[in-house]
């Protein structure tokens, strides 16, 4: 098996699948965890299952065209729950019930291939590539239209019995607050999720003018605007207390954030650590760190490669 650690055999390269329900990214990535070739293109999850699997199929023919070395494999960051390469019932893909992403690719192109879920990948990416250069423990969350989670623990990816485990988002921190696509009330993700907290303020979010995302939000409350803070702090406050429900629990200090909203990590951080150090018990409070990932725009596709590195 090929290890990331392995310094005296030469580079190993992989090609990488970040399989988002509108784009997918890809990427040839050697096994240091650079970025050799990269392509992106639309996912098309509307229509089908067998259209996304052309869509990739897309990407895989495009990066291997030209490229001379041996590809040792193919991995596959998907959304849901993905067992045994099996991406199962995955949200806004239409017409998908259970696919074998890692059989069906493996067949295609006659190598080794792996699934697993996104933010598993992640944060198998930020251990190998990343923060985990120093830090051995920590979760890793993926902050954008839904949130996601990875567990790390001593230097390895706790997957849990069914392969399901680090749902974040889909922890109860309001057992009397708004529901999530889920099923849960009052969970993580109903709460700060991308769609669900632009809808749950949204008259708040008026006051700052028309079509306004979470990129506006951050760069509003950068130029000191005092609604646009008040809305981060609201984040930074509720991130907080679901981090500090980890903390306490697994004794763990680190927690490190990754996707799209964690741009606005210097807008929440402050009200996220006061929020944790008045929630979690002394011998944590003291002594924790919340911090941004370092490889973030490439987590998705570095983390699929890992894979295949692990």
């Amino acid at each position: 098996m090929i290890t990331l650690e392995t310094k005296k055999r030469k580079l190993e390269y992989a090609i990488g699948i970040d399989l988002g329900g509108t784009f997918i990214k890809s990427a040839i990535v050697d096994s240091k965890g650079k970025i050799i070739k990269h392509y992106k293109t639309e996912t098309y999850s509307e229509i089908s299952p067998k259209k996304v699997l052309s869509q990739i199929e897309k990407c895989i023919d495009y990066l291997k065209t030209d490229f001379k070395k041996e590809i040792v494999g193919i991995g596959i960051g998907a959304p849901g729950i993905v067992t045994n390469g099996v991406m199962k019932y995955p949200p806004n893909f239409k017409g998908w019930k259970e696919v074998n992403l890692a059989r069906h690719f493996a067949k295609k192109y006659k190598t080794e291939a792996i699934a697993d879920n996104d933010a598993n990948c992640a944060g198998l990416a930020e251990l190998k590539f990343g923060h985990g250069a120093k830090h051995k423990n920590f979760i890793f969350l993926t902050l954008g239209t839904g949130i996601g989670g990875a567990m790390i623990i001593d230097g390895k990816l706790y997957r849990g019995e069914q392969n399901g485990a680090g749902e974040f988002g889909m922890m109860t921190i309001n057992y009397n607050g708004p529901v999530c696509l889920g099923g849960n009330q009052g969970s993580v993700e109903a709460h700060l999720g991308r769609n669900y907290f632009l809808e749950q303020n949204k008259k708040e979010i008026k006051k700052l003018g028309k079509n306004i995302d979470f990129a506006d939000i951050s760069r509003l409350a950068l130029k000191g605007n005092k609604t646009a803070k008040k809305l981060l702090n609201l984040y930074g406050f509720y991130l907080g207390v679901a981090i500090t429900n980890y903390f306490n629990l697994m004794d763990v200090r680190t927690a490190i954030l990754g996707g799209g909203i964690s741009n606005a990590y210097k807008s929440f951080i402050g009200e996220l650590n006061k929020t944790i150090k008045q929630r979690s018990i002394k011998t944590i409070r003291n002594k924790f760190r919340v911090l941004r990932s370092t490889i973030n725009n490439n987590a998705g596709v570095l983390g699929a490669a890992a894979l295949i590195f692990e």
